[in-house]
């Protein structure tokens, strides 16, 4: 026995979940399941229409793998959740004037799904929660499988996680059938919607008193290393404006915001010190500025900006100028963040970044206009130290071109945003912060604020304009995490340190998790949670997301084994 699991359920996890007959499995749910669009796009009908497709098929499966004994339920988001101060707002739900309405219109024919499956003392309170949310960033792309891997939007994250839970469900009928053993107890699956925007679903969900305290394992792209902790993060919204200030923009006052957010970014994490925490916990990240960029925890690939200089200089002398300080801006923007033209990225074996920036002239009558085309490297922000922050690196190039009046005299130049069709005196600038328990939530808010201010008043400064606070505003209406940390010898990480050991694994040295999911949540309300699942943070949100077949075979077998360990 490995602490109550029969060697002969041990053996046939380990042979099953590593055959090729589940490997086809894994990879043809997972091709269907990434081929349903659950990014949070289009109006909210469409958002609701596609997430019933999605629960149709997820419950037509549960039907078929486990012979039709599991209950499944659509369970409603809790009416008055957005009363709740964990409740984010969706931003996607917006009017066309900005306005996001009140819970009840945004989850209007939309919910959550229960699959509670009997142990083998029958029906009762089920033992545990295995949790995985499906919804996925946006935008949205479709799944194509090469070798033993498959590329599509959530394809890592997170829906190889609700993959792996339908195999478990097959994997634990067919040992029930050929080894005539099955838990005594019962477990129940909780699949849900808008964790990427902060975790409304399971914020409804954890609060379910048919299972309250139950041990909780989320399932979630962690490489399959266990966690029993994970950082808090909060996304911004800065709005910054130049009023009406003559030949001025918005677009040229970014840089010195988004370089004061590092450098309080970097404060905040010198200043990390708690257990299961360091300094890789805390990261700065700008996922959206103008029209670039997708997701404020995305890391953003492609800025572009357009620099009109009225000058009769001449324009080679000018672009000439222009790009030697751009690349003195960019070797001390390498000097922090790493040059990844000298990095392979490992879903293509090539340089993370072909090229740091183009430029081009663009001629026009009055005046000399260049197009600045700033690269990067796409993915979680998690994992923005592996990636590549275009909004970082345009602003440390941007902002270079800002000194270049002292060189040239005669030269007025500005910038704007290249592909903007909006209004040049005001961008809006969203990311997000990490932190651990050492920051409190607040204070980081508060931090960031002042921080930005900052940035504007220097701008301010160097333009000699008049500071006003009308100038920027922060907000925090989207996603805020706290961090949480729950014992390493909690029931959850005992369960699958019983499943390592079962299976041959070394078990890792505790730590916490280096982004943030819903297990804050069910924490918070009294659950003991671990975190694990199959698939890398450097590939979640990337815009060539991808798992590997294998390593969701491996946390298939550790999964299942967990499972039995709780539900025994």
């Amino acid at each position: 026995m490995v602490d109550g699991i029969d060697p002969a359920v041990v053996e046939h996890v380990r042979q099953a979940a590593m055959s090729d007959r589940y490997a086809a499995y894994l990879r043809n749910t997972l091709l269907d399941l990434v081929g349903i669009n659950t990014a949070p796009e289009g109006d909210l009908a469409g958002i609701a229409a596609r997430e019933k497709q999605f629960w149709d098929w997820v419950s037509r499966e549960v039907e078929a793998v486990t012979g039709g004994v599991a209950v499944v339920e659509r369970v409603p988001i809790r009416p008055g959740i957005d009363a709740d101060p964990a409740y984010s707002l969706p931003g996607y739900a917006a009017r066309s004037d900005g306005a996001i309405p009140a819970a009840a219109e945004v989850y209007r024919d939309r919910g959550n799904l229960a699959v509670i499956v009997p142990g083998a003392r029958g029906v009762g309170k089920p033992a545990a929660i295995l949790h995985a949310h499906v919804d996925v960033v946006a935008p949205w792309f479709g799944p194509r499988s090469e070798g033993e891997r498959v590329f599509g939007r959530g394809a890592c994250d997170n829906k190889a996680q609700v993959a792996i839970l339908l195999a478990q469900l097959k994997l634990m009928r067919e040992i029930g059938e050929q080894l005539g053993q099955r838990p005594g107890r019962g477990c129940v699956l909780q699949f849900t919607i808008d964790e990427e925007i902060g975790g409304n679903g399971s914020l409804s969900m954890a609060c379910d008193e048919r299972f309250a305290g139950l041990p909780v394992l989320i399932l979630e792209s962690s490489d399959l290393v266990p966690y029993c902790a994970h950082r808090g993060c909060v996304y911004y919204r800065c709005r910054l404006s130049v009023g009406d200030h003559p030949a001025v923009t918005a677009a040229e006052m970014f840089p010195l915001v988004v370089r004061e957010l590092e450098a309080e970014g970097r404060r905040i994490k010198d200043e990390t010190d708690c257990p299961l925490f360091g300094a890789a916990h805390v990261q700065t990240n700008h996922g959206v500025v103008g029209p670039y960029g997708e997701h404020p925890g995305n890391v953003c690939d492609h800025v572009a900006i357009e620099i009109v200089a009225q000058s009769k200089a001449n324009p080679e002398r000018v672009g000439m100028k222009m790009i030697e300080l751009m690349e003195e801006a960019l070797a001390e923007y390498c000097r922090l963040y790493g040059d990844k033209r000298r990095e392979l990225d490992p879903a293509t074996g090539r340089p993370k970044v072909e090229r740091h920036f183009d430029v081009k002239v663009m001629p026009m009558p009055q005046t000399q206009n260049f197009r600045l085309d700033v690269w990067g490297k796409s993915g979680h922000m998690a994992a923005v130290s592996q990636c590549d922050n275009a909004i970082t690196k345009a602003a440390y190039l941007l902002g270079a071109l800002l000194r270049i009046a002292p060189t040239f005299p005669g030269v007025r130049a500005y910038g704007r945003f290249a592909d903007s069709k909006g209004d040049d005196r005001e961008v809006v600038l969203e990311g997000g912060q990490g932190f651990t328990p050492t920051h409190r939530l607040a204070d980081v808010q508060a931090r960031l604020r002042a921080a930005a201010k900052r940035g504007v008043e220097q701008y301010c400064k160097l333009r000699r304009l008049p500071f006003s606070e009308s100038m920027v505003e922060m907000s925090f209406d989207r996603l805020h995490n706290d961090a949480y940390a729950d014992s390493p010898d909690s029931p959850p990480m005992q369960a699958l340190r019983t499943a390592f050991e079962a299976l041959g694994e070394p078990w890792p040295e505790p730590v916490a998790w280096v982004t943030s999911c819903d297990a804050r949540l069910y924490h918070h309300r009294g659950h003991p949670v671990a975190i694990f699942g199959a698939g890398k943070l450097d590939a979640a949100h990337s815009d060539n997301e991808y798992v590997d077949i294998p390593e969701m075979q491996k946390a298939l077998a550790a999964a299942t084994l967990a499972t039995w360990a709780l539900t025994r």
